[in-house]
């Protein structure tokens, strides 16, 4: 027995003569081992979970005798399983919430059908509110699920869920096989000229997920009464109402019905995937492509997340055996904090154990915050396409999941007949926590820092490059090495440079004897052989630089420094090709890229000042003397380290190999960094500048995030 026995509300509950309504059907049934009643109302396709001390007081309900008649006769005769009064007020306004219940006083019942109209009225209300996400019934399909009862059979056996197995291993291998061809294929996927064809394979994709939840239900003998279209996001996607699975006494069959749409999509993106591997470019491709990522990657991204109320939640619900998991996770944490910070007392719990109310607690904070952060990137997907509509989209959602609960939860706390026992208290807790709150947000500044992936950099440090293409033949130094100016360092080979030189030089001297020939015989031909050995000669010269270019020498002093040359002798080497790093100095800096939407925050700063974590040195603080942001943009990244490919946060075109081209501009910061001799500052080594910026308060930050998006995206 939970809650007072006697409760201080029952006049408004005592005198009235009600029982449940006829139409409605109660089944038994067992969760986690525990016995509990399951009552459908059929004509409105819905189902409410009752314990069984609630079963055994509501079927006495009759209206012949008032309800607090009923309740003592139940409290005289069967004391310990009675429910108490603010049970039975608890109980008896969820049925009435419900419909449930039938009242002989006609007055009563004319309520039952003002409270239908209002409800639907509210139904209407949070249709027209979220209007991204409407369902439209259309027919039922109960009676040709019916006539394919046998096929459903076969389709849902163990037979087929062997070859249901063995697919997917093959559409997995195949994936594998093909994973570059397959990653180059989704960069073109939402081209304007191939989202027809993709929308065409969502909508047929998705009427056989639907098919997949209806045939699991009627398989294990429940009934489909509506099917119908879901407008989400303006796209129509097919729907089916599985909710006759709730009256399944195994949660493995309710599982089973949640999980049938997508197993449905694996097996028939695991097909595709198959085909796709095995045919060129063409329409059967194409759709089998589409079909494959839809089935598989979204398929699991959406419907396989619990966080949203999609096919896992159900599933989720199922094997917890928590009815309801989403409304009642709200309700619990409600419970708790009326318990345990307003201290009121003689409350009800919706969970039956401390271990499902944290069950029911996680949930509920996990999936606010990811239905608040789904909602804010649909709205922001909106304004993509259409701006004013996505603000609109963005202003509903914030109503609905933040502006709504808070309206809600103040007219609670001045209306609740609970709250009126600790009027004062709840009242000093709520005022107190929205001045910390205030406070918090808008008053108190906190400590604000930007991080930004670099390398280290020597100071005044020149690439050695091959000027003239060959074949790699001496290095005449190590690795490290200090030279002079001057000094030969790597030798290569070009013999063909060789042979063009002996040529030219053959072609010199014929040109020379004709024009010897010239002078004596035929002058007017004079002309014409000299501008042709001048043309010679500057070839020649131009070939005998190319020939000394494969001698590679230092241009001034420092430490010459490569990687592995020495291992790729007599290897051939294009022209351009870096060779190493010749470093006047040992001494060295940071240089460290942001992106555009970090910039304001450092130029509106006066005072720059941070410190250097090295990967692989995380346990050292390098310290920086200085810093100075260069106050030009840039797109070609200092290294490939820094960008997409080399696992840094700086997007960087599809189109360029070297990995250094960036889509967007960037800024580079330059650190002076602090020697320290027990760290080897090896050149191009990557680490994170952490920037101390000055201390803000959360509002400040948060309005200069939204101007970074709004600018960034909108260029507003």
């Amino acid at each position: 027995m939970k809650g007072n026995i006697f409760s201080e509300l029952w006049y408004k509950v005592a005198n009235l003569k009600v029982s449940l309504n006829t139409s409605d059907y109660i089944k038994k049934q067992v969760y986690r081992g525990e016995v509990c009643y399951i009552i459908e109302d059929k004509y409105n396709n819905q189902f409410f979970k009752i314990s069984p001390e609630a079963y055994f007081f509501i079927s006495k309900l009759n209206v012949e005798k008032t309800v607090e008649e009923i309740w003592e006769d139940s409290l005289k005769s069967f004391p310990q399983s009675t429910p108490s009064q603010d049970e039975v007020i608890s109980l008896l306004t969820s049925l009435h919430h419900k419909n449930l219940l039938y009242f002989k006083n006609r007055a009563k019942s004319e309520q039952l059908i003002d409270r239908a109209n209002i409800k639907k009225k509210q139904q209407l209300k949070a249709k027209l509110i979220s209007f991204l996400y409407l369902k439209v019934p259309l027919f039922d399909p109960d009676k040709f699920l019916d006539s394919i009862k046998p096929l459903i059979n076969v389709l849902f056996s163990k037979f087929t869920l062997i070859i249901w197995l063995v697919t997917l291993l093959l559409g997995l291998v195949y994936t594998v096989q093909n994973f570059s061809e397959l990653y180059n294929q989704t960069q073109g996927m939402l081209a304007p000229s191939k989202l027809f064809l993709l929308y065409i394979c969502i909508v047929i994709l998705k009427t056989l997920h639907e098919f997949g939840h209806s045939m699991m239900v009627k398989k294990f003998g429940g009934r489909v009464n509506v099917m119908g279209v879901m407008i989400l996001i303006f796209t129509p996607i097919p729907f089916m109402d599985a909710t006759q699975s709730w009256t399944f006494r195994s949660k493995y069959q309710r599982i089973l019905v949640g999980g049938a749409g997508m197993m449905v999509e694996l097996f028939i993106a695991a097909i595709c995937a198959i085909i796709w591997a095995n045919t060129g470019e063409g329409i059967i491709n194409s759709i089998c492509f589409n079909m494959m990522i839809i089935g598989s990657v979204s398929s699991l991204i959406f419907n396989g997340n619990p966080l949203l109320k999609f096919d896992s939640y159900f599933m989720l619900s199922d094997y917890l055996e928590i009815p309801n998991l989403y409304e009642n996770s709200k309700k619990e944490c409600f419970y708790l904090i009326q318990k345990y910070v307003f201290k009121i007392e003689n409350l009800i719990s919706i969970s039956s154990s401390k271990k499902e109310s944290a069950w029911m607690v996680t949930y509920a904070i996990l999936s606010f915050l990811y239905r608040l952060f789904v909602a804010i990137i649909i709205a922001m997907f909106v304004a993509d396409q259409w701006f004013i509509l996505g603000v609109i989209v963005l202003i509903v959602s914030l109503y609905l999941w933040i502006v709504k609960p808070i309206f809600s939860f103040i007219k609670y706390i001045l209306n609740s007949p609970h709250i009126r026992r600790v009027k004062k208290r709840v009242y000093y807790i709520v005022s107190s926590t929205v001045f910390i709150l205030f406070m918090v947000v808008f008053v108190v500044p906190f400590s604000f820092s930007v991080k930004a992936n670099g390398i280290v950099l020597m100071n005044d440090y020149k690439s050695l490059y091959t000027k003239t293409s060959g074949f790699l033949k001496n290095i005449h130094i190590d690795s490290g090495d200090y030279v002079n100016k001057g000094d030969l360092l790597i030798t290569f080979e070009n013999k063909e440079i060789e042979y063009e030189i002996n040529n030219i030089k053959s072609a010199i001297e014929e040109s020379k004897a004709y024009q010897t020939k010239a002078r004596s015989v035929e002058k007017s031909d004079l002309v014409t052989v000299n501008k042709h050995l001048e043309l010679l000669d500057d070839k020649l010269k131009f070939l005998i630089e190319k020939k000394s270019n494969l001698e590679i020498r230092a241009q001034n002093s420092g430490y010459f420094v490569y990687s592995d040359l020495q291992y790729q002798k007599d290897v051939w080497f294009n022209q351009g090709k870096i060779l190493g790093t010749l470093i006047p100095s040992k001494d060295v800096h940071f240089t460290a890229v942001i992106p555009q939407e970090e910039s304001f925050n450092i130029f509106s700063s006066k005072i720059l000042a941070g410190s250097i974590k090295l990967h692989g040195l995380n346990e050292e603080t390098i310290q920086v003397k200085s810093m100075k942001l260069i106050p030009f943009q840039k797109q070609e990244l200092p290294s490939a380290a820094l960008g997409w490919l080399g696992g840094g946060d700086i997007e960087v075109s599809q189109d360029d190999k070297t990995g250094t081209k960036t889509k967007e501009n960037f800024f580079e910061i330059r650190a002076e960094i602090i020697k320290n001799d027990n760290i080897n500052f090896y050149q191009g080594r990557s680490g994170v500048l952490k920037i101390n910026l000055e201390s803000k308060t959360i509002s400040d930050r948060f309005t200069i995030f939204i101007k970074q998006i709004l600018q960034k995206h909108y260029k507003i």
